[in-house]
């Protein structure tokens, strides 16, 4: 079907190739003719008409070539823009996550089991910002100590105790912080889930890998895998508790 469809947006083309390979065929014949005749001048005629004909095969391959190149766009559409993959990082430790924070303007989605380096990095900011402005930040966390819990510090080769005092530090940071929520909620994540604004990072929890070491995908807003996330994340929310 796909290739039906491309045929016809390219119609002219091939009927142009066609006409041009007719005459191609056409001068060599003649070509041909005339030197059953003895006049060898048909010689002419025979190479005109296989360089047209030449001419006229390059334009099929050519039109194949653009078939392939139109079939990997389509894939690309399909899987990168459609979906809104702005970009793809080796890391989880990203550089944007400081320009889109400094330039927060409307809130925060932010899931983990610990969120150690989030707080270390951003907990000042959002208490400054939420102070003057109208955030709207939701942070979720794995509860402290669950079995959940204590199972992905162990997968990382860390202390399930590590993440309850990392938790601990942040609650107790934010608390009475207007605009900031923290919601627990006793399962394990599907995934990291970071959205400023209307960008959004996830990336998933690898067994043995701790979560700053995993690659991290960007997703732009108004587009399905942005809207699947989000999603998610407020599924989550939904079940968590105080």
């Amino acid at each position: 079907m796909r290739l039906l469809l491309f045929l016809k947006t390219k119609a002219l083309y091939i009927v142009l190739s066609l006409l041009v390979f007719l005459v191609g065929a056409f001068l060599i014949n003649k070509g041909v003719v005339i030197n059953s005749s003895n006049n060898t001048s048909g010689g002419i005629y025979i190479s005109i008409g296989t360089s047209i004909i030449a001419a006229s095969i390059v334009a099929v391959l050519d039109l194949f070539k653009q078939l392939s190149i139109a079939s990997a766009l389509q894939r690309h559409n399909n899987v990168i823009t459609e979906a809104g993959v702005g970009w793809i990082y080796k890391k989880r430790d990203l550089d944007k996550y400081d320009t889109l924070m400094n330039s927060l303007k409307s809130g925060i989605d932010v899931a983990g089991y610990s969120l150690g380096a989030f707080f270390d990095s951003y907990s000042k900011l959002i208490k400054a910002r939420a102070a003057g402005k109208n955030l709207i930040v939701r942070i979720l966390l794995v509860k402290p100590l669950s079995a959940y819990s204590i199972n992905r510090a162990a997968v990382e080769g860390r202390n399930a105790q590590q993440f309850s005092d990392k938790i601990d530090t942040l609650k107790n940071f934010f608390h009475g912080v207007p605009g900031v929520e923290i919601r627990y909620i006793n399962a394990p994540l599907s995934s990291m889930i970071f959205r400023i604004d209307d960008t959004m990072f996830i990336g998933p929890h690898f067994y043995g890998v701790q979560s700053k070491a995993t690659f991290t995908m960007e997703l732009k807003a108004k587009h399905w895998l942005y809207e699947e996330f989000q999603q998610e994340f407020d599924r989550m929310w939904s079940v968590a508790v105080v």
